[in-house]
């Protein structure tokens, strides 16, 4: 039992590694991950370098060069004995001799017999070797390898190491037992190979890796580091290659999960020139390290924009102020001197908009000091203000006065464009023209279908029809209530072609434009037992939601199901349900009750799916 359990850790432990490793990825990839796919393994036996210190065995294949007084080339395979035969010399035990002590002792034995010779050794071929390659491998098992194979190309014919797998904690053991582990960094990183000769039934074992730390953004070399011990910010910054030139070194912003308090982040401001304190910051195993790039709009200068003279971006210092840009002189005859305002960034982000009279700071009575990236938006008699607003996931949400004819591209431009997690399908662009229309249709359409329901009320013969007349009072109350907002559909996809399309509406006073994130969820309406919220399934069909809301009920129009988009489009496209939809199930109209039932019912799902 307690060998069943540990089996049942280590799968655990195994499938934690795993999840840390791919959350902590983000588009990294684990760095030396493809050195072993990439690897050319064609290199001949012939052209392979042999170091001095290999060490000759059973089946080395060798040549012996002598000249002087005697001249002969003679090749010998060592035999099981570890001997090869000369003439006139006799056997010589060479196994287990390496090649610098092979030389000597061949030199010795011929200076007994000759006088004034040279003699020469070679290996021509390796012997071939059973090893064991085990562990965090893509292909495990047993390989036949030369004795020159290095540990690299061992590891290359075994397919590799796997995501899990330590490049930094490879053991080699022997057939007795001893033990010896190998660091491949030093190697990827450009230095020499480990010093690993290898003996028959030697076994490469290549365990978990326990510890990695991520990079990304201004570096040389962004990626998933392993590491042993501790490892610093200057550390993983060095295994990076450095920062790029357009690094912002000044903060560096570290992401670490807290058992307790989840993922957190931790902003490390750097203050000596010479990054020494780099040295000081330890990581934790998960860290995710991010070295933004330096910003490449310029940031000290405020702008003036409107109804003045020499519009345009200007040099901010400290203490510069509206007085110090602006004279009475740049006013045009249209001017609005009582209103302007400043659109000034937050450091969170958001926009603030201050309002103040341009004469008066003009005059210095109340003058305002500007700050950086300050714009000073100067409006005209004649044109009353417009504004908008933009929220949700959007760089710089908030309320924005716009120009005749700007258009919802604009917008977004000037709010920083969408953050990571906005999910443009969901767009929601409302417009206070279209609500109040919608507003006096849809009252236009209660008072038609209440005076239908008091003509119908008084042929009514059952208690089914009384109930149903009822039913249709209740929804139209419903309906008078619900509130209406005035949707507008947008297809803000794809980004890259929406400035200038046809679907590049042009804004009014009082737009609103909400980017959301994405949603989990489909929503199912409707006839169904019990209308729900359901988790988005990826690939799951509209049948599945319908199950999970309880079915259909005994009036449901089997044949009227239709999809509402999370752009607020109705398709009967059933095919494909996305996160964000709601499947509306139709009600099956018997007879003139019925149709009136439904009429009702379609207009409250338009008015709380597609217009809300």
């Amino acid at each position: 039992m307690a060998g069943k359990n540990t089996k049942i850790f280590e799968l655990v432990a195994c499938w934690f590694l795993i999840f840390t490793v791919s959350a902590l990825c983000d588009g990294l990839k684990i760095f030396g991950q493809d050195f072993f796919s990439n690897m050319n393994l064609a290199t001949s036996e012939s052209a392979r370098f042999i170091p001095e210190k290999y060490f000759l065995g059973t089946g080395d294949q060798i040549e012996i060069s002598v000249w002087g007084p005697v001249e002969f080339r003679q090749q010998a395979e060592i035999d099981r004995e570890g001997n090869i035969l000369i003439p006139r010399i006799g056997k010589l035990y060479l196994s287990g001799k390496s090649l610098t002590q092979a030389k000597k002792y061949l030199q010795d034995m011929f200076d007994r017999n000759y006088k004034n010779v040279k003699v020469e050794l070679t290996l021509i071929k390796g012997r071939l070797i059973p090893v064991f390659v085990m562990g965090e491998i893509i292909r495990p098992g047993a390989y036949v390898i030369t004795s020159s194979s290095t540990i690299l190309e061992v590891i290359a014919m075994a397919g590799g190491i796997n995501a899990r797998g330590s490049l930094r904690k490879i053991v080699v053991i022997s057939k007795d037992g001893t033990k010896k582990e190998i660091d491949l960094y030093p190697t990827l990183f450009g230095g020499t190979l480990p010093e690993i000769y290898f003996q028959p039934e030697d076994i490469v074992y290549v365990p978990l890796s326990t510890n990695y730390v991520g990079i990304k953004g201004a570096v040389r070399r962004p990626a998933i580091y392993e590491f042993k011990g501790e490892i610093s910010l200057a550390d993983l910054i060095e295994y990076a290659g450095g920062f790029l030139p357009e690094a912002d070194t000044k903060r560096i912003a570290i992401f670490r999960n807290d058992p307790t308090a989840g993922k957190k982040i931790i902003d490390f401001f750097l203050q000596d020139a010479r990054k020494t304190e780099l040295k000081n910051f330890v990581l934790s195993d998960g860290d995710e390290v991010e070295i933004s790039f330096l910003a490449r709009d310029i940031i000290e200068y405020v702008s003036i924009e409107g109804t003045i003279k020499n519009r345009g971006k200007y040099q901010w210092k400290p203490d510069l102020s509206v007085s110090d840009i602006i004279r009475e002189t740049d006013f045009l005859p249209d001017t609005l001197g009582e209103q302007a305002e400043i659109i000034r960034e937050k450091p969170d982000g958001a926009r603030e908009i201050i309002q103040f009279s341009l004469i008066d700071a003009v005059k210095k009575v109340k003058d305002i000091e500007l700050k950086p990236r300050d714009r000073v938006v100067v409006r005209s008699k004649e044109r009353p203000v417009k504004k908008v607003t933009i929220s949700g996931e959007v760089k710089f949400p908030g309320e924005y006065m716009i120009s005749p004819g700007e258009t919802l591209s604009s917008l977004i431009k000037r709010a920083g464009g969408f953050t990571e997690q906005a999910y443009l399908p969901a767009a929601v662009f409302t417009r206070v023209s279209v609500k109040k229309r919608e507003k006096q249709e849809i009252e236009k359409f209660i008072m038609e279908k209440q005076a239908t329901i008091e003509k119908e009320a008084g042929r009514i013969e059952s208690e089914e029809e009384k109930a149903l007349i009822e039913k249709s009072k209740g929804l139209l109350k419903q309906l008078a209530q619900a509130p209406v907002t005035g949707r507008v559909v947008v297809c803000l996809e794809p980004w890259e072609k929406f400035a200038g399309s046809d679907a590049d509406i042009t804004l009014e006073d009082g737009d609103v434009i909400n980017i959301p994130t994405k949603p989990t969820i489909v929503s199912v309406v409707g006839e169904v037992n019990h209308p729900a919220n359901v988790l988005y399934v990826n690939g799951a069909d509209y049948k599945y939601y319908i199950e999970k809301a309880g079915s259909f009920t005994k009036n449901a129009d089997v044949k009227n199901i239709f999809v509402v988009k999370a752009n607020g489009t109705a398709t009967t496209n059933l095919k494909k349900i996305e996160p964000g939809d709601v499947i509306v199930v139709g009600f099956l109209a018997k007879d003139r009750l019925g149709k009136i039932l439904k009429d009702i019912l379609q207009m409250l799902y338009y008015v709380k799916m597609i217009v809300d």
